[in-house]
């Protein structure tokens, strides 16, 4: 069986999505035999927990198949010109357009088959890119990591993407809203434990997603019950309602901001829209599960990897 390479030349300090789901994949793959491997060769990121088999150096042979993310640049360069079996899973296709490799050019690659994370993805590389039989591997949430926790009168961010909207929202909120006294929790540099605990805490989150080719975010917020408010970030249109979230165009600040103080007090009332809202965050969290991952990954590789 050919070994399944996911490549990831980054920092271990460095935390994205993308680098997330290279190793939740081959922990997948492990579990039902597939010989799985991360290439990371700065180590075990330290933000994040997983039992995906660790490479630091890459010797890679013609049978194994290397699995590249979508940003072709940097020491992605070099590892193309290896004669191993190439596929490419991009995670946010946007950034296809940004790299020292022409986007049109993708197609020309040497990829053997070519995955994303969503349908909106699959189309817009399909339609921009003019690339075809694209599989979607859909993301997922862990439940035993991301659940509810005793609610605090609180609300978490994570600004990285839209620092400025952040600022914008909490100071709005606080001038508006200060007889609420509602805490802020920051998110910055945190493990994902420590991230699902504070959404687990957090009464509400605030969205702040950019250029999504999905949005994981607002997904394991709602699988803690706390409710979304912000933005999609485009990606997150895959999931988003009106019946899971309150979601707003992306300068719409001061109705992001009335939004949140609508969940702090509703959820301090028992109000039963927010618990509905909460119920349908569940129920959206639910789809995106291992097994429906699993059974993606285990119909993409396996012809790949006999």
């Amino acid at each position: 069986m050919a070994r399944i390479i996911f490549l990831a030349p980054f920092r271990k300090h460095e935390i994205t999505g993308g680098i997330k789901v290279f190793h939740r994949h081959a922990e997948l793959l492990a579990e039902m035999g597939f010989d799985a491997w991360v290439y990371q060769p700065d180590g075990q990121p330290t933000w994040l927990e997983s039992s995906a088999k660790l490479l630091t150096r890459l010797n890679a042979g013609d049978d194994d198949l290397l699995v590249f993310p979508e940003a072709l640049n940097g020491p992605l360069l070099d590892l193309l010109q290896l004669p191993s079996r190439k596929v490419l899973f991009s995670q946010a296709h946007y950034y296809t357009l940004f790299n020292p490799i022409a986007p049109e050019r993708y197609g020309s690659l040497g990829f053997e088959r070519i995955a994303c994370q969503s349908e909106i993805a699959k189309g817009f590389l399909e339609r921009v890119l003019k690339l075809s039989d694209i599989a979607v591997l859909p993301c997922f949430v862990d439940p035993a990591l991301f659940q509810p926790r005793e609610k605090h009168n609180q609300i978490a961010v994570i600004p990285r993407k839209l620092p400025r909207e952040a600022a914008a929202i909490q100071k709005i909120f606080t001038l508006k809203y200060p007889q609420l006294g509602t805490g802020w929790d920051i998110i910055d540099n945190r493990t994902e434990r420590e991230t699902a605990e504070i959404f687990g805490r957090s009464m509400a989150v605030l969205s702040l997603p950019f250029l999504e080719s999905f949005g994981l975010v607002p997904l394991e917020a709602m699988s803690c019950g706390a409710i979304v408010a912000g933005f999609t970030g485009y990606g997150a249109k895959e999931y988003a309602t009106p019946e899971n979230g309150f979601w707003f165009a992306p300068d719409h600040l001061e109705e992001v901001a009335d939004a949140l103080a609508r969940i702090v007090i509703g959820t301090q009332q028992n109000d039963s829209q927010i618990g509905r809202m909460r119920e349908a965050g569940f129920a959206t969290t639910a789809r995106y599960n291992k097994e429906r991952a699993r059974a993606a990954l285990r119909e993409f590789y396996g012809p790949l990897a006999r």
